[in-house]
């Protein structure tokens, strides 16, 4: 799978900043030069797939579903997202320390390292302190202090890495200074539960302003990883008119 990774790394043009590789999932945070997600996910599952059924001399499909996403609005989110892909291990109980795990990039953060590799660690580390060595001594005490949160995964609650992220700000300052926040605007938990009653509320009126509204939260719902039908169910409308409305 790290084979095929760094293959489509190349062949697609994307930046790993991290990833892990569990018994039955993985989760990957990089970053799109083009709108090739969909294809680049295609061509390694694809691939891995081939690989698996010839190995191990079997038919069908490997994978359950298809990949999850959920878009980072906000350098805070996307660190966060590095903590709580490098815990997994941990709270899976296969190790004791993120560390520990063999078939994640949590070492290229921790321990220094000085060869070639295609994970670009420097992005997020350098988020914390120009100086690589420094900041991977601040990391390692933010990975120690993020074990204690207990969450669910994201692939079955949506909420949980804006949940992990909240949790982390209360332990430590904010990572990046409002300058360097995104312009995007994500907003918390709260507000979006808010924004949603008050559509639904208004039943299915279409004028400009509600349609607005509406796209909106599908963003907002999209970014956090819910599928379509979810969304659908969770304001009030159909998978068709999501898809009329986000086109």
């Amino acid at each position: 799978m790290l084979h095929l990774i760094k293959d489509v790394v190349k062949k697609f043009k994307l930046d790993v900043f991290c990833y892990v590789l569990m018994p039955n999932h993985l989760h990957i945070l990089m970053r799109l030069s083009t709108d090739n997600l969909s294809k680049s996910m295609k061509d390694l599952f694809e691939r891995y797939a081939t690989y698996f059924n010839k190995k191990y001399e079997r038919k069908g499909h490997v994978f359950g579903s298809a990949f999850r996403q959920a878009l980072c609005f906000s350098d805070n989110y996307l660190f966060a997202a590095s903590l709580y892909i490098h815990l997994n291990p941990v709270r899976a109980h296969i190790v004791q320390s993120p560390t520990q795990y063999r078939w994640s990039s949590c070492k290229l953060y921790a321990r220094a390292f000085n060869g070639t590799t295609f994970i670009a660690y420097k992005f997020i580390l350098k988020m914390l302190d120009n100086d690589i060595a420094r900041a991977r001594g601040a990391y390692c005490e933010l990975l120690g202090s993020s074990m204690g949160i207990e969450t669910q995964e994201v692939w079955e609650e949506p909420k949980a890495l804006e949940y992990f992220r909240i949790r982390i700000l209360e332990f430590m300052p904010k990572i990046i200074s409002a300058e360097h926040e995104s312009k995007e605007e994500f907003i918390d938990e709260r507000k979006l539960e808010e924004k949603i009653t008050q559509l639904r509320t208004k039943g299915r009126l279409r004028s400009p302003e509600t349609l607005k509204a509406r796209k909106f939260l599908i963003e907002q719902l999209r970014a956090r990883g819910y599928a379509l039908d979810r969304i659908g169910k969770m304001l009030g409308v159909s998978r068709q008119a999501i898809h009329k409305i986000i086109s």
